[in-house]
């Protein structure tokens, strides 16, 4: 291609900048509301990212660096690891655990104490 070639392809892209410049100016009424939809469009460019590695993971015990937790994790019974991966995982309270798994609170503080203590002897050995 000549020079005139990339200097017409370079101003359309110039021009195609500028309508979305302009067009984005036109939707934003005010700098905090830009600043928003920015903040926005970089947190969601971090979830993609986050999703295309949560892809390959089988379940929450696949995302655990340390390979000797993991495998601990992996002698629990299937309620157990359900149980921390609510916890820990996702972030449930104890009661919310207990809705979801149909027990009360109580159960799930004994499930998950006899988890830790199960996974302790794991570790320790």
């Amino acid at each position: 291609m000549a020079e005139k070639d990339w200097a017409a392809i370079l101003k359309e892209e110039d021009r195609i900048i500028a309508n979305s410049d302009r067009r984005f100016r036109y939707h934003c009424y005010s700098l905090e509301s830009m600043s928003e939809e920015l903040t926005y469009q970089e947190r969601s460019l971090y979830i993609q990212e986050d999703f295309a590695l949560q892809l390959f993971a089988e379940d929450f015990i696949d995302t655990v660096q340390n390979e000797k937790l993991a495998n601990g994790l992996r002698c629990l019974t299937h309620r157990q690891q359900y149980a921390i991966e609510l916890a820990f995982w996702k972030g449930y309270q104890y009661k919310d655990i207990a809705v979801i798994l149909g027990c009360s609170p109580a159960a799930v503080t004994l499930l998950l104490q006899r988890a830790f203590r199960r996974l302790l002897r794991f570790l320790s050995k």
